[in-house]
């Protein structure tokens, strides 16, 4: 009996520590989770990543352009322009379709971008009548995936975010109706996301976050790459930038008190010297019922010192906004026509049109009639209404509209005859009996730069060649998807025929060649070819 009795007691005993066992096991395996409470369900965070502001713009809204990309030109010197581009980053027009698209058939999108690793956020839960629930603060890590348990109900969810790593202070513990903060510093990303849900239970509850930055950022890009590298820069500077925003808990939403006060902030370039110039990304309390201006205290290229001052830039909250300085040739005159200083091409993000940032440059390939260029991915071999646009003529879509249009053929036939051995454009600087037409590459050299003909001189130019007419030799595309021979080593440019249909001024000869190898012959409807503009 008591061998009995001992044995029961020992097989009791163990049963005990096997359950105790199993019990710690399992509480282990979730550590990582939250505790889910009695009469509780979980909700798992999707952290989606972050994106600026596209429904900044609505109907009726007096600065809805604003959503759109503008185009400033600023004279620099008698034959150079500084040609400034606003453009809002994935901004919906009024209409709901997004700016630069001209079909309208696709919807509003806008650029997510994965949160940066160490990113502080904060997840906040209210009820439906914004009573405080709970809150959690985080700093992201890859594939993060935070949980919060809740009793079953509706709820509205809050998260907020710094890509500073420098989250405000806030007080999340009272209700959200009454949570308002203010923010003195536009350095700080800030970022937001709210979204109601009803909370179940017995199923899978998941919030899918995509933080909105509620402040806006400005880069500012400089091209000149048609004069050459840039000396030095003065500071550019961004005009307002004011002092105080406050910002809801409640829906996001900014507002500017009486304190704000604005100024201007500055922006700095990773590099001060150079051909393409790019400063940091800056954040700026803009307010919204304003427009604003960028000022370049002083450019020097070359020996062109000029300030640079551009005014009246739609300036919403939330959106991110890039400035492009690009200097362009005023237009270079020969043959008694004004010629584009650069190649034709097309902006599809924008629906932009214009010209290369310098000759040297190959711009887009235009079938004959039409105003959109040739597809490059293998799907536009001949030319199609519904890929490349309604007939016209796409020089005049430069902005300002109607100032350039495609050169004739009768044009191009006075160029080759004032350029000839006895043309009035021939300054017979080298030879007197040949013609001022010059085969090279564009800097005389064997650098990167492309081969073409130089128009208006003997030989290459040298530091002066952003002077003279170059016709880069881009070739065409012959009824084909893939580059062909041309290519590289033939100059082919679309021109408008005198009894109205389309001629082709065909450049050829290599390295060295004074420029004998032009003709004009008949453009072919399936070729797509570079474009050459001149002033109307």
């Amino acid at each position: 009996m008591k061998l009995y009795l001992t044995k029961k007691k020992t097989q009791t005993g163990m049963w005990i520590i096997f359950v105790i066992l199993l019990a710690t096991f399992s509480s282990c395996s979730k550590e990582t989770d939250a505790p889910i409470e009695s009469g509780k369900t979980l909700v798992k965070i999707n952290m989606g990543g972050s994106n600026f502001g596209t429904d900044v713009v609505k109907k009726g809204d007096t600065r809805a352009s604003g959503s759109r990309s503008k185009q400033f030109i600023i004279p620099i010197t008698d034959k150079f322009n500084m040609v400034a581009t606003w453009t809002p980053e994935n901004t919906p027009l009024a209409d709901g379709t997004v700016a630069g698209r001209k079909d309208g058939l696709i919807a509003a999108t806008s650029v997510l971008t994965p949160l940066p690793i160490g990113t502080k956020y904060s997840i906040a839960a209210y009820n439906s009548a914004g009573a405080y629930v709970t809150h959690q603060n985080y700093t992201y890590s890859a594939g993060q995936t935070p949980e919060l348990s809740l009793s079953p109900g509706d709820y509205q969810f809050i998260v907020v975010a710094s890509g500073s790593n420098t989250l405000p202070t806030i007080n999340f513990n009272q209700a959200l109706s009454s949570i308002n903060f203010d923010l003195l510093n536009a350095d700080m990303d800030f970022m937001y996301f709210k979204q109601t849900m009803t909370v179940q239970s017995g199923q899978t509850n998941e919030l899918n976050v995509v933080l909105k930055h509620l402040f806006t950022q400005v880069i500012l890009t400089l091209n000149t790459e048609a004069i050459g590298a840039v000396g030095s820069i003065g500071q550019a500077t961004i005009t307002p930038n004011y002092s105080v925003v406050s910002v809801s808990l409640s829906d996001g939403s900014l507002s500017y008190p009486p304190t704000s006060t604005a100024s201007s902030k500055n922006l700095v370039f990773a590099n001060s010297t150079g051909e393409i110039l790019v400063s940091n990304p800056v954040f700026i309390f803009p307010n919204s019922t304003s427009t604003g201006s960028i000022t370049i205290a002083n450019l020097q290229i070359g020996d062109i010192t000029k300030p640079l001052t551009l005014s009246n830039l739609p300036l919403l909250d939330g959106v991110k906004y890039k400035l492009e300085f690009v200097i362009q040739a005023a237009g270079i005159n020969i043959g008694n026509e004004i010629w584009s200083g650069g190649n034709l091409v097309y902006d599809p993000v924008d629906n932009r049109y214009g010209f290369t940032a310098s000759d040297n440059d190959y711009g887009n390939y235009w079938f004959a009639g039409y105003t959109l260029p040739k597809l490059l991915d293998g799907t536009n071999q001949g030319p199609s209404s519904a890929i490349n646009g309604a007939a016209g003529d796409p020089c005049a879509l430069v902005a300002p509209a109607g100032t350039w249009r495609l050169p004739t053929e009768a044009e191009a036939t006075q160029l080759i005859d004032r350029t000839g051995p006895n043309g009035s454009d021939n300054p017979h600087n080298i030879n007197a009996y040949d013609p001022a037409r010059y085969v090279d590459t564009f800097d005389g050299g064997t650098s990167a730069t492309n081969l073409g003909m130089f128009f208006g001189i003997q030989g290459n130019p040298g530091a002066t060649r952003h002077d003279y007419l170059f016709c880069v030799y881009a070739g065409a595309y012959h009824n084909e998807n893939t580059p062909g021979p041309t290519i590289g080593n033939e100059g082919n440019y679309l021109l408008s025929g005198t009894s109205g249909g389309y001629r082709e001024l065909h450049l050829t000869g290599v390295a060295g060649d004074v420029g004998y190898g032009i003709n004009i012959g008949q453009a072919e409807a399936n070729t797509a070819y570079q474009i050459r503009c001149v002033k109307q």
